[in-house]
């Protein structure tokens, strides 16, 4: 029995990775599929072929030429600037996928987008450095302690305080320096 629901999971875990439904490719729509792969921006040669292992399974070999053609169109949709701040803002990596002729304006996009995102990681990361402090802090000895415990103690302590402080230093810089990047993304999206 544990054998049998192992392979369900497997199984299940398995069809999960498929890059394209039993449907979608009995249906063979491949300038629809292209379309929505190149709208989210997905790397071209390496998702077409995913598509053809997975159609494989059901004996269909997708349209190539039919799917470029909706990829370019997706990607119309994708190498936008208000795309690239999407992308980058949500911290995706970018695969080169965009033309020359609309890479720069995404990338502009992105770069600020991902600006953002980096900074609202870092204050939380030091968010956690701090919670990590106080409750190392909270938990150091107290009461009958010797002479000796007791001061290495209370340099432990105020060592625990005063790397608090500069962390807190420093996310309220990092927090300056989001709300900078926001103002940058306000005024980016008002002149697109």
């Amino acid at each position: 029995m544990l054998r049998f629901a192992a392979l369900i999971l497997m199984l299940a875990t398995l069809s999960g990775c498929a890059s394209i439904s039993r449907e979608d490719c009995l249906e063979g729509d491949w300038a629809a599929v292209g379309e929505r792969d190149g709208a989210a921006g997905r790397e071209s040669e390496a998702q077409f072929a995913r598509h053809v292992t997975a159609c494989a399974k059901v004996d269909v070999t997708p349209e190539r030429s039919l799917w470029d053609q909706g990829y370019a169109r997706g990607l119309v949709t994708y190498c936008t600037p208000q795309s690239g701040l999407r992308e980058g803002e949500a911290g995706r990596r970018y695969r080169d996928v965009c033309p020359a002729a609309s890479e720069a304006r995404f990338l502009q996009g992105y770069e600020l987008g991902l600006s953002a995102h980096r900074q609202r990681a870092r204050i939380v990361e030091i968010g956690r450095e701090i919670a990590q402090l106080q409750g190392r802090g909270s938990i150091l000895p107290r009461g009958d302690l010797s002479e000796s415990e007791a001061r290495a103690a209370q340099r432990e302590r105020q060592a625990a305080q005063r790397e608090i402080m500069l962390l807190r230093l420093d996310q309220s810089m990092a927090r300056a320096q989001l709300l900078r990047i926001e103002r940058e993304i306000r005024a980016f999206r008002a002149a697109l």
